[in-house]
């Protein structure tokens, strides 16, 4: 592995590594060492020397290692609780999206009921209205009118909050849905000029 790119962390655990397997191998030495001549005292004594001085690094090493453990747990926790946040925002978008689109079903489906109401109006050609009939028409129109303001502002409203939301295909139906209320109201207006009721 490249020395350049090793984390902190890495390096850390390989340095114990390398001082502990230079502690086994003294210690091994020293263990199978008869100790029956001068030369082998003297050199046994210089190996004990140096495992004293491995056991030191050894030491080091490990509270090295467990400082960067350490560390790297800190970081760990600081990126989870972004991660978290992030999760959370991420749940919030998801509902506020989910909630657009629902708002925007229930409005298509109130458009729908009003173009059905409408085309209930319509009466078979030639056939002659009485008073009752016209009044009843005029009634049901005016509250259909009523109706139709609300969800205008509605639908354009929708439009706008999924423009901001960068949800780029409600922004187009919440249009189409404002367009087909418009259409609706330009129709109730040639229905609601003198003799225009629906035939």
């Amino acid at each position: 592995m490249n020395d350049e790119k090793q984390s902190p962390l890495v390096s850390a655990v390989l340095s114990l590594d390398e001082s502990f397997a230079e502690l086994e191998r003294l210690g091994a030495k020293i263990n199978s060492m008869d100790l029956k001549s001068e030369f082998e005292i003297e050199h046994a004594q210089k190996l004990m020397i140096r495992f004293a001085e491995c056991g030191e690094e050894v030491s080091a090493e490990v509270v090295n290692l467990s400082r960067h453990l350490n560390e790297a747990r800190v970081r760990a926790e600081t990126m989870a609780q972004g991660v978290a946040a992030r999760a959370d925002l991420l749940n919030s978008r998801k509902s506020e999206r989910q909630q657009k689109v629902d708002e925007f079903l229930l409005l298509g489906e109130k458009v729908r009921e009003l173009s059905v109401a409408m085309e209930q109006l319509k009466r078979p050609q030639g056939e002659t209205l009485t008073d009752e009939d016209r009044a009843y028409l005029s009634m049901r129109l005016s509250e259909i009118e009523a109706q139709l303001s609300p969800l205008v502002e509605q639908a354009q409203n929708l439009r706008r909050d999924a423009q901001e939301s960068k949800m780029k295909h409600l922004a187009q139906n919440a249009d189409s849905l404002a367009q087909t209320l418009q259409a609706l109201r330009s129709k109730l207006s040639v229905l609601n000029l003198p003799n225009s009721l629906p035939q």
